[in-house]
C-alpha cells in the first residue's frame, strides 16, 4: 500500500499515512486534536479544511476526503479562541489537605547505635504529627536520598507526608502544590493550588482532545469498545499533563513540586481516564464499573507530577450521575441546605439534583450536545466568532459575538436566545414548526420576513447573511436544529416533572435553582424560561453556580475531611433511573411542545 505526505500548512507539520486514510484521521495521527464531534460521521460538518493542492481541492470535511494523493491541507478553519468556563461558586473551607508538610528534627546517629536513618526520621515524623512510627511504611525511593538531605539540612528537614506515608523529604521547608481537575465531555479545566495556604496560583484550561473522536459519551464509549480504549485514555492523561506543565509555567515552579492531583468528572470521563471499559454503561442497567473515592498512585496513570504523587478520584453516582456532580454538591453544600433546591447541570448530559438536607435525588437526562453546538447545522462552541446573545432593538435584530468578531456560527446561550425569539414574536408556533412569511401576524415578525429562508429544502431562519460573516457564509436556525432544541429541554424539563413527583412537591415548592457548567453561566435564564428548558414559576429564583463541579474538585483537594465526606454524598443520593419511569415516555412527550408566550396566553 502506498504512502503519501500530507501538509499541514499552519502548524508546518508533515506526516506520511497510507492511502486511503481519512484526511480526519491524518489529523489524529499527527496530534492536530481536530474538532470532530459526530466522530467523523460526516454529520456535523465541523472538522471542515481547505485543501490547497492534491487530488481534490477546495473547503471540505476532513472526514469525508480519503487520501489518494500527497496534500497541502489549510486547518485554520477551525474555531480558535475558546472560551472555557474556569470560574464557579465556592464556600470557605478549612484548609487540611490529605498532604502534609511537616518541619521535623532527626536525631543523629551516634557510634555503637544501630537505627537506621529511616527509623529515626519516622521517630521525628511522630513527635510532630499523630503518625505512629510503626504505620509509616518503607519508601526505597526516597530513604536513597536520606543520608545527604539529612547532613545538608542539618538533621532539620521539611517532610512530605500523605497520611503514614512519606513522599518526600527536602532540605528546607519551600512551598509545596497540589492540581485540581474537572475533565469535562468538552473541556478540562486545571487549578493549581498552594498546599500550605489553599491560595489558587494558576489556572489553565483546553478542549477535550477526545472530542476528536466524537461529541459525545456514547460516541467515545462505543469508540473505546472497538478497541480504543488505551488511545482515549492516553488522550486525556496527556491533556492533564500539558496543563501541569501550564499551571508549573505560570506560577514558575517545578512541576516536581506538585505532590497531588484530584479529579472530577462523568462517569464515563471518570472510567476512560482510568482505564476503565465503559461496556458497563453503554449495556442495561448501565451502571459504574466502578463507584467508590479513590486514591492512587499517579505515575501509575502516567501523570507526570511528583515521582511518589497521588491522585485523587472523587466517587460516582451511577452510570450517568458522576463525580462531577459530587463535585457540584460538595461545592454547592447542598446536603446542608434547608430550602428545596434545584440544581442543573447542563452539558452534553444533562444531571439533575433536587433536594435539601433531609432528602436528595438524582437524575440524568439524555439531553444531547445541542447547547454545546453539536448537531445543530452553524452550531459550534463558545469561541471567538459565536453569537452568544440575541435580541431584538425595536423591529432590528441584534447579536453579540464572542470576541466581538463577525459571526461564524451559534453557541449554545445564543440558540436559546434565538428560539425564544422566535416563540415570543410569532416565528414559531408551540409545535416547533416555523410560521412561513405568509403566516406572520406579530409585527415584529412582520417586519423581519425576509429573514424565514427555505435552505436546502429546509425551512429556517437567517441570523447573519453572508455578507455579514466572516466566511461569507449564513449562519441559521434550521427547522431540524429547532427540532434538537426541543429534543434537548424536553428532555430535561421531563427530569425536573419526574423528580418532583417523586419528591411529591409541586414545581412551586423549590425555592432555589442552580445552574451549573459553562452554558449554565452564560445563557439566559429568561429565555430558559421561555422556552420551557425551565419551568418559569422558577425565574427568579436561578442563580448562576458557574463551573461548581471543578469547585468540589478543588474542596475535595484542599480538605481531606470534605474528600471523605464525598463517600457519603455519593451513596446517600437516591439515583432516578428516568428510563424505568412508567410515566418518562408520556412526559417528555408533553414537554417537546413549547409554552405559549405571556400575550398569547392571557389572550386564550
Amino acid at each position: 500500500m502506498k504512502n503519501y505526505t500530507i501538509t499541514f500548512l499552519q502548524e508546518q507539520l508533515s506526516i506520511a499515512v497510507p492511502e486511503g486514510t481519512t484526511l480526519l484521521d491524518a489529523e489524529i495521527q499527527a496530534g492536530l486534536q481536530p474538532d470532530a464531534p459526530c466522530g467523523g460521521q460526516g454529520s456535523c460538518g465541523k472538522c471542515i479544511v481547505r485543501i490547497i493542492s492534491g487530488p481534490v481541492t477546495g473547503i471540505l470535511k476532513a472526514c469525508s476526503v480519503h487520501i489518494q494523493g500527497d496534500m497541502t491541507v489549510d486547518t485554520s478553519l477551525k474555531a480558535t479562541g475558546h472560551s472555557l468556563l474556569t470560574k464557579g461558586s465556592s464556600r470557605e473551607i478549612i484548609v487540611a489537605p490529605m498532604i502534609q508538610s511537616v518541619d521535623v528534627e532527626v536525631e543523629k546517629c551516634r557510634i555503637g547505635e544501630s537505627d537506621s536513618d529511616w527509623d529515626r526520621l519516622k521517630t521525628a515524623v511522630a513527635a510532630k504529627s499523630s503518625v505512629p512510627p510503626a504505620s509509616v511504611p518503607p519508601n526505597v525511593s526516597v530513604a536513597g536520598t536520606l543520608y545527604e538531605i539529612l547532613k545538608s539540612s542539618d538533621y532539620k528537614p521539611n517532610v512530605i507526608l500523605c497520611h503514614n506515608e512519606i513522599l518526600d523529604v527536602r532540605r528546607e521547608h519551600t512551598p509545596y502544590y497540589l492540581a485540581a481537575f474537572d475533565i469535562g465531555t468538552t473541556s478540562i479545566v486545571g487549578y493549581l493550588m498552594d498546599g500550605c495556604s489553599g491560595e489558587e496560583i494558576a489556572v489553565s484550561s483546553m478542549l477535550n482532545p477526545q472530542s476528536q473522536y466524537g461529541a459525545d459519551v456514547i460516541m467515545r464509549s462505543n469508540y473505546a469498545l472497538d478497541g480504543h480504549l488505551e488511545q482515549l485514555s492516553t488522550a486525556v492523561r496527556q491533556a492533564m499533563n500539558q496543563i501541569l506543565q501550564a499551571l508549573a509555567e505560570q506560577a514558575a515552579i517545578e512541576i516536581r513540586d506538585i505532590y497531588q492531583v484530584s479529579f472530577v468528572g462523568n462517569t464515563c470521563m471518570h472510567h476512560l481516564f482510568l482505564g476503565i471499559s465503559p461496556g458497563a454503561l453503554v449495556h442495561s442497567p448501565y451502571n459504574p464499573s466502578l463507584s467508590e473515592p479513590l486514591i492512587l498512585p499517579a505515575k501509575e496513570y502516567g501523570i507526570r507530577i511528583h515521582p511518589e504523587g497521588r491522585l485523587m478520584v472523587l466517587p460516582n453516582i451511577a452510570g450517568f450521575v458522576g463525580a462531577d456532580t459530587v463535585g457540584c454538591l460538595l461545592a454547592t453544600n447542598f446536603s446542608k441546605r434547608d430550602n428545596m433546591t434545584l440544581m442543573i447541570d447542563i452539558g452534553t448530559n444533562g444531571e439533575l439534583v433536587m433536594g435539601n438536607k433531609e432528602r436528595m435525588i438524582t437524575c440524568s437526562t439524555a439531553a444531547g450536545p445541542a447547547f454545546e453546538g453539536a448537531k445543530i447545522t452553524c452550531g459550534m462552541r463558545g469561541a471567538n466568532g459565536a453569537i452568544d446573545h440575541v435580541t431584538f432593538q425595536g423591529e432590528r435584530l441584534v447579536y453579540s459575538t464572542i470576541g466581538d468578531e463577525k459571526p461564524a456560527g451559534i453557541c449554545g446561550s445564543g440558540l436559546m436566545d434565538t428560539v425564544s425569539l422566535l416563540l415570543q414574536h410569532g416565528f414559531l408556533e408551540e409545535s416547533g414548526r416555523l410560521y412561513s412569511p405568509e403566516e406572520l401576524e406579530h409585527p415584529i415578525a412582520k417586519a423581519n420576513a425576509h429573514r424565514l429562508v427555505t435552505i436546502d429544502n429546509i425551512s429556517a431562519f437567517m441570523l447573519a447573511f453572508p455578507e455579514e460573516t466572516e466566511r461569507q457564509e449564513p449562519v441559521f436556525l434550521s427547522q431540524k436544529d429547532i427540532r434538537e432544541v426541543q429534543l434537548a429541554k424536553g428532555a430535561i424539563a421531563a427530569g425536573i416533572q419526574l423528580l418532583c413527583r417523586n419528591l411529591d412537591i409541586a414545581v412551586e415548592d423549590i425555592r432555589e435553582v442552580l445552574i451549573a457548567g459553562a452554558f449554565g453561566n452564560y445563557m439566559s435564564p429568561e429565555s430558559a424560561c421561555n422556552i420551557g428548558l425551565i419551568p418559569p414559576v422558577l425565574r427568579e429564583r436561578i442563580t448562576p453556580v458557574g463551573n461548581a463541579a471543578g469547585e468540589g474538585s478543588k474542596i475535595a483537594l484542599m480538605n481531606y475531611t470534605e474528600f471523605q465526606h464525598t463517600r457519603h454524598l455519593a451513596s446517600g443520593i437516591e439515583f432516578l433511573e428516568l428510563a424505568a419511569e412508567s410515566e418518562f415516555q408520556d412526559t417528555f412527550v408533553d414537554e417537546l411542545e413549547f409554552p405559549l408566550p405571556e400575550e398569547m396566553r392571557e389572550c386564550e
